[in-house]
């Protein structure tokens, strides 16, 4: 099997154990299959940050570090059910910070404390934070919706620069991805623009006026672009080419969620801002 033809297998294989979960909920108007999956994913892709953390002489605190996520996941899933939490979900990420610092202080050698506290932190608010907004979004006036749009939006997107890009591709993106194009970068946005449009002009599942779904497109496109380049500066730096190899022909988890990472979070505050 070909390179190309296990990503479409493997990629065809999570879409529909995604949209299984999604549909779970759907039917029993829940949204437990939904955080569960979040926890799962969140979980394995700070670990794999982690890792990679480690190859660059970090010592992240990985258990603290992914109880952590956990927490702050469940913080904002729970904000969904309860606007008061809102007022305190900032204390938790105070009781983070004095957590993980006692951890340090309990070692006998406090060289480091700096770097390793940090590390672990930005790992919590790249992998869980940013994920955990897919919450409230599901929460939201045709959360469902909103969810399978963002998603096919953000990866037709990244399916779409990495066609073009492989066969047509010339001029180089960035050099922190050298297998990334312009061409490719601008056909990902094109194809972001039209699935969200062709998904919105669906009968019974229109989410926003023509007006807004063209703005809404191009920006998850370029989202979700940005995010595929954070990571690429991730393993830049450390010198891989992929974060794991958990998941066959793709990589890691983190090779799965990159662009989601960011998207997830800018769509919703996009349907925050317009009142959605």
């Amino acid at each position: 099997m070909t390179g190309l033809k296990k990503r479409i297998f493997f990629g065809t294989a999570i879409f529909v154990a995604f949209f299984c979960i999604i549909f779970f909920d759907y039917i029993y108007d829940s949204d437990i299959g939904l955080g569960l999956l979040g926890i799962f994913i969140g979980g394995i892709g700070l670990l794999e940050f982690y890792n990679l953390a480690e190859k660059k002489g970090f010592e992240p605190f990985k258990v603290s570090g992914i109880i952590s996520g956990v927490i702050v996941f469940i913080g904002l899933w729970l904000s969904a059910y309860e606007e008061g939490i809102n007022q305190i979900y900032p204390c938790i990420f105070v009781l983070i910070v004095l957590w993980l610092f006692g951890v340090q202080a309990l070692k006998k050698d406090p060289e480091g404390a700096i770097k390793n506290v940090s590390i672990t932190i930005f790992g919590i608010i790249y992998t869980f934070f940013f994920l955990s907004f897919i919450m409230p979004m599901r929460h939201m006036l045709n959360g469902f919706g909103i969810i399978l749009l963002v998603l096919l939006v953000t990866k037709g997107g990244d399916i779409g620069a990495y066609l073009f890009g492989s066969k047509y591709g010339k001029h180089k993106l960035s050099s922190v991805s050298p297998n990334k194009t312009i061409e490719g970068a601008l056909f990902g946005l094109f194809c972001s623009l039209i699935i969200a449009i062709g998904i919105n002009i669906i009968p019974g599942i229109r989410i926003l006026p023509f007006y807004l779904i063209i703005p809404f497109g191009l920006l998850i496109g370029i989202s979700g672009m940005f995010g595929d380049l954070i990571e690429s500066v991730i393993k830049r730096d450390v010198g891989i080419k992929d974060s794991s190899g958990v998941i066959p022909a793709f990589g890691g988890m983190l090779d799965i969620l990159d662009s989601l990472l960011i998207s997830i979070p800018v769509a919703y505050y996009f349907f925050v801002i317009i009142g959605y």
